[in-house]
């Protein structure tokens, strides 16, 4: 078997069910890129990028966090409190996310401790949507609707 089975699911959708030559994503520990027989493991996703890479494609994933299963028989799964393909990102919303949270940040001295973890949890979502979505726009690459890169 030369592919790996990737299902990403969030609570909403399913954003990929199918076979792919790699994935290639961030954890705690770093990026790590996923192949075909690749060992066992459980890894804590972090807000980034996950690019799934089939025979003519490559699909650009945005996560928010999450879980990342790699299982015995090339099946892998990722598990995500939300995501999106990078083709949704609506870079202006996600510049004034990042601008409200780190204004809201600059008070932090009347932020409860809650308060203060989930801004900067938005803020760090936020952030990597903005890399992402710039990095991906400045490519000369057709994007699909589905995030599909047709080079």
């Amino acid at each position: 078997m030369n592919s790996i089975h990737f299902k990403f699911v969030t609570p909403e959708r399913t954003l990929f069910d199918g076979q792919a030559e790699s994935i290639t994503c961030m954890t705690e520990l770093g990026q790590i890129t996923v192949l075909p027989h690749h060992a066992p493991l459980v890894a804590k996703l972090v807000p980034g990028e996950i690019v799934v890479v089939q025979e003519n494609t490559t699909q650009s994933l945005h996560a928010s966090g999450g879980f990342l299963q790699v299982e015995p028989g090339s099946q892998v799964i990722a598990l995500a409190d939300s995501a999106e393909y990078v083709a949704e990102i609506d870079l202006a919303r996600a510049e004034q996310a990042v601008q409200k949270a780190r204004e809201r940040l600059a008070q932090a001295a009347s932020l409860s401790a809650q308060e203060y973890a989930v801004t900067a949890a938005l803020l760090e979502r936020n952030l990597s949507r903005t890399r992402i979505a710039r990095k991906r726009s400045r490519r000369r690459t057709n994007i699909t609707s589905e995030g599909v890169f047709e080079e």
